[in-house]
């Protein structure tokens, strides 16, 4: 049995139990979190045991792996700096996927990776660390996610589409076969990307445009 704590501890942390009470192999046994009113209180039955100083003591108890129990919308910086530290801690990041998933065998999946349910990854794609993949999205042939990327609800990616890290698709974005969306872009709720995305910027619409300077990246 796999014992895990959750770094974090709200709605996407709910998330993240049920999945891991659905594989039947994984026991998250705690959560942590900032906000001091919650400590002491339980979620989906995890206790949330306080801040993130806790996480050592919990090491020392020998609990092996941990996963980032915080979503994000349209900025990813806190969940890589929460991913950085259950690495420094000495914690191995829990992949958490959904039984209802469908993910082809030659699929490659880093460390960290959450695939929710209705999901389907067609063969070979890679997925990178720390990467979110929500419900009903479609990720199609020889795709390449990178590390930290957050792909929301329902959307969907053609062929060999490039996402480069720490790059948000909005719910049921579309991003067309061969598409390159480039680091720290964000890509907007229902947008429609015909064209490479640059780096650092956000973009919406049908087709999508840029609307504005700075992504995920402020």
């Amino acid at each position: 049995m796999i014992r895990a704590v959750g770094v974090g501890a709200g709605g996407h942390a709910k998330v993240l139990i049920d999945i891991a009470r659905r594989n039947l192999q994984s026991q998250v046994i705690a959560l942590t979190d900032p906000r001091k009113e919650l400590w002491g209180t339980r979620l989906l039955g995890v206790e949330i045991i306080g801040g993130d100083d806790q996480l050592p003591l919990l090491k020392e108890q020998e609990v092996t792996y941990a996963f980032v129990g915080l979503g994000s919308i349209g900025d990813n910086r806190l969940r890589i700096r929460l991913f950085n530290l259950i690495n420094e801690l000495g914690f191995i990041p829990l992949n958490l996927i959904h039984p209802d998933a469908s993910i082809a065998s030659s699929v490659t999946l880093g460390a960290g990776v959450t695939v929710m349910a209705g999901v389907v990854i067609s063969p070979g794609v890679g997925i990178g660390d720390n990467v979110v993949v929500y419900s009903g999205t479609v990720i199609e042939h020889d795709c390449l996610i990178e590390d930290h990327v957050h792909i929301s609800p329902q959307a969907t990616l053609g062929g060999g589409v490039t996402v480069r890290r720490s790059a948000y698709i909005g719910i049921a974005a579309t991003v067309i076969q061969g598409v390159k969306i480039g680091e720290n872009a964000l890509v907007g709720a229902g947008a429609v990307v015909l064209d490479n995305v640059p780096s650092s910027v956000t973009v919406a619409g049908c087709p999508a445009r840029i609307i504005k300077q700075g992504g995920t990246d402020g």
